[in-house]
């Protein structure tokens, strides 16, 4: 048999090439995430050069784990809900004016409260508040303030529109009632009247109407900033070091496993498997935690 060099003869002694194989490759992939969680957090997600970066840099890296949510199922449920709960309201709110009544209010309310959470939880806390967390990247930070800043006007001016329609469905009924029609036409105009004069709502349930969707959309805005990491692209690269570290583990408890039964190489791969994935865990748990 021809002789082979010792960085090939060793292989000889391998009981399971393939899975060895396959352990080297999860090594590598999770190696490789771990050194993008570790960059991100030198270059606060590639607002600092890295090829700059020193000690003495006076930009510290990001020194917490991330903050995010395991699972999304909640904030889709409270936004559903809010949806729901405020187009239920509002659908009371409409249908005194509405020819269909009840449906015809919920028409009218459905779509007014979908756009006044969905619009708060993606445009203002999802991409307005979030971007404002990074420091380091002026330009995101100063486009998402004013971002920030334009979708509250416009969501302040919907709900105030919607207060100011219930306002005038209200006094197209009572005109309506008297048997006068020369007004009834107002009611067609409710941004008119809310830009003319914003806060001259004349009725309580309009007050509610107002008090009720601003409140919503505040809760909305929250629920947006909150479904990832403040610092944009920081959760997800994280979630995917998480995946690469449990794949990582799931090797070495199958390594393990029959540990008297590996050859020296299997054994020194296993040991640089197990530093790399207590290095990993180390790091996950944030930067204050890393020895």
């Amino acid at each position: 048999m021809t002789d082979l060099p010792p960085d090939l003869a060793e292989f000889r002694d391998v009981r399971a090439p393939s899975e060895m194989i396959a352990l080297g490759r999860t090594i590598s992939l999770a190696a490789a995430r771990h050194q993008d969680l570790l960059k991100f957090r030198r270059t606060w997600g590639g607002a600092v050069d890295d090829s700059e970066f020193t000690a003495e840099t006076a930009i510290k890296p990001i020194d917490r784990a991330a903050i995010y949510p395991k699972s999304h199922i909640l904030h889709f449920s409270v936004l559903a809900s809010l949806v729901l709960f405020e187009g239920l309201a509002n659908a009371y709110f409409f249908s005194t004016g509405s020819d269909l009544g009840l449906l015809g209010g919920w028409l009218q309310a459905i779509t007014v409260s979908f756009t006044n959470v969905i619009a708060a939880f993606f445009l203002v806390g999802f991409l307005g508040l979030r971007h404002m967390s990074n420091p380091h990247k002026r330009v995101h930070a100063g486009l998402a303030a004013i971002g920030v800043g334009i979708g509250a006007i416009t969501l302040l001016a919907l709900n105030l529109s919607a207060a100011h329609f219930r306002d005038l469905l209200e006094f197209n009924a009572a005109t309506l009632a008297v048997g006068a029609g020369d007004v009834t036409g107002l009611v067609l105009t409710p941004v008119s009247a809310a830009i003319a004069n914003p806060f001259g709502i004349e009725t309580l349930e309009a007050l509610l109407l107002l008090v009720l969707g601003t409140t919503f959309a505040v809760i909305a805005a929250f629920k947006g900033r909150t479904f990832d990491d403040a610092i944009p692209g920081y959760g997800g690269v994280t979630r995917r070091l998480e995946t690469a570290a449990g794949d990582l583990e799931k090797a070495l408890e199958a390594g393990w496993k029959e540990a008297k039964k590996l050859s020296q190489h299997e054994l020194e791969q296993l040991v640089e498997a197990k530093e790399l994935h207590d290095e990993i865990c180390r790091d996950l748990a944030g930067p204050s935690n890393h020895r």
